[in-house]
């Protein structure tokens, strides 16, 4: 029987990077077939090839046997792909109706948008899918769940031939993943085909017929789900890798004091987290999505409200409310997207190193002495080893390793006790990235530091320390010499009830 979906050789290259390495791909009509592999694998990559975001540098994507030139998310959508992407986009402003219908001819009456329609056309497939939720209510007022919710049902709008999932579960309950499953197994009956990628890998044994595992950019493997397990799927994920060099572990000297101390704390998406660092450690946090990892960091930063706990700063208790007074008391923290929420990518090199130092760098009243910048952002680009033409440089046009120095550097002036690096190196490349790891290292010299990354051999290599979370909670904490990539995805994977849920 000739495949629904062909993929043949697809290869892609991004500079310095070969994402995906001659992947082959065949599924039949109603197949449901896993996609899995480490962050970083080629997973997102291939599905944006299908998408029509990113083209393929060679290879063939066929359907029913035809090839076909799939070069805008238009023309995916013309020949019936459907997707949700991991990073959920809809229009905040917008409620769950009008984003649904985006895309799609509206309902008429006159001249005038035929509302009532369309309302009962969604509310007919949200009951048809048991999801419950307020149509009415703009998007950006909506819970996590919810927008994923609607994100779906934007989905199933399409007169689908294959739809793609890509981690689709992270922010649901047990309930809501049980009624996405039951509509899935339904779209299955009727011959739509799925791609479904989680690191739920539970879930996979639950819903998908057939697995696909990617390593490195290359596929290592095509399995029956049947004949699998998930130790298998695991090794085969981790595979033997070449690993990043990294620079030398150390011991912690005894006696170093205790810089953070955090007991029993509970925020936006973690509960029940508690954990110490001392100086010299570099702490790592390893997590999948959903695990609350990067809430729990924003939370003590200030960036989001604590329910309860408390948090201890070089042996003062404090209650983090806002980024200046966390600054102030001598913490910081390198964002995991840097280009919207670590820098101001329309001013020059000098201008972002001065932001959270401008204190510092007063002259008279609200003056500031710019002879001061130059001269120590000149330091630091020099210490930093920052390639760039001029301090006059604007940030947009620096490398993503480059740009990811310059957050750095706006912080290493400081005086600081505690620094937060959270995915210090994403889409950062190879030489980059041994800059950083051992700036890392030169930094847990006279602080701690914390690092919250998704590569787990930049945990394993990186890290003195590893606290692994799971939906919202502490899976586990494992010590230098004890953690190894299988028994921290184990942790991942392994039973732990979500934050907010009573513990068995």
């Amino acid at each position: 029987m000739t495949p629904l979906l062909q993929l043949t050789g697809i290869t892609k290259r991004f500079p310095g990077v070969l994402a995906l390495n001659d992947v082959d791909l065949a599924m039949a009509p109603g197949e449901i077939r896993a996609l899995i592999g480490e962050n970083g694998a080629g997973k997102s990559t291939l599905i944006k090839i299908l998408a029509g975001i990113y083209q393929a540098d060679k290879g063939e994507i066929l359907l029913n046997g035809t090839a076909q030139q799939v070069a805008s998310p238009i023309q995916a959508k013309e020949l019936g792909f459907a997707f949700i992407h991991q990073d959920v986009n809809l229009v905040p402003y917008f409620n769950a109706i009008e984003n649904i219908y985006l895309g799609h001819e509206y309902p008429r009456r006159g001249l005038w948008f035929a509302r009532r329609a369309m309302k009962a056309k969604v509310k007919e497939l949200a009951d048809k899918f048991h999801f419950r939720l307020d149509l009415e209510r703009p998007v950006m007022a909506l819970s996590t769940e919810d927008r994923w919710l609607v994100a779906i049902l934007k989905a199933f709008m399409l007169d689908a031939k294959l739809l793609v999932l890509d981690e689709p579960t992270a922010a649901l309950t047990s309930e809501e993943i049980h009624s996405l499953f039951t509509s899935l197994r339904l779209m299955q009956d009727q011959g739509v085909s799925i791609i479904y990628i989680s690191h739920r890998l539970e879930e996979i044994f639950q819903i998908a017929d057939t697995v696909t595992v990617l390593r490195n950019g290359e596929k290592v493997a095509d399995l029956a789900v049947a004949d699998t397990s998930k130790d298998q799927l695991i090794s085969l994920m981790t595979g033997k890798k070449a690993r990043q060099r990294f620079p030398e572990h150390r011991g912690v000297p005894a006696g170093q004091e205790t810089v953070l101390r955090v007991q029993d704390l509970k925020g936006q998406g973690f509960s029940d987290v508690s954990f110490h660092l001392k100086k010299g450690e570099i702490l790592g946090f390893f997590g999948l999505i959903g695990s609350g990892r990067t809430e729990l960091m924003e939370s003590l930063f200030g960036l989001r409200p604590l329910s309860q706990g408390t948090v201890e700063l070089m042996g003062e208790e404090i209650r983090p409310t806002n980024p200046r007074q966390m600054i102030a008391k001598g913490m910081a923290f390198i964002p995991e997207d840097r280009r919207d929420a670590g820098l101001v990518l329309g001013m020059n090199v000098s201008g972002n190193i001065s932001l959270p130092n401008l204190d510092r760098w007063r002259k008279l009243a609200h003056r500031l002495d710019k002879r001061k910048i130059a001269a120590e952002s000149n330091a630091l680009v020099h210490t930093l080893a920052i390639k760039t033409p001029s301090l006059k440089q604007y940030l947009r046009f620096l490398s993503g390793g480059n740009q990811q120095k310059v957050v750095i550097a706006k912080w290493i002036g400081r005086k600081n006790s505690l620094i937060i690096f959270d995915e210090p190196t994403v889409g950062i490349d190879v030489g980059a990235r041994s800059d950083i790891y051992e700036l890392v290292h030169q930094l847990a010299n006279d602080m701690g530091v914390i690092v919250v990354s998704s590569e787990l051999p930049e945990i394993i290599g990186l890290c003195t320390r590893v606290i692994v979370m799971r939906q919202g909670r502490v899976a586990g904490e494992l010590s230098q010499g004890e953690f190894s990539e299988e028994k921290i995805l184990q942790m991942c994977y392994m039973d732990t009830p979500r934050a907010g849920e009573e513990k068995a």
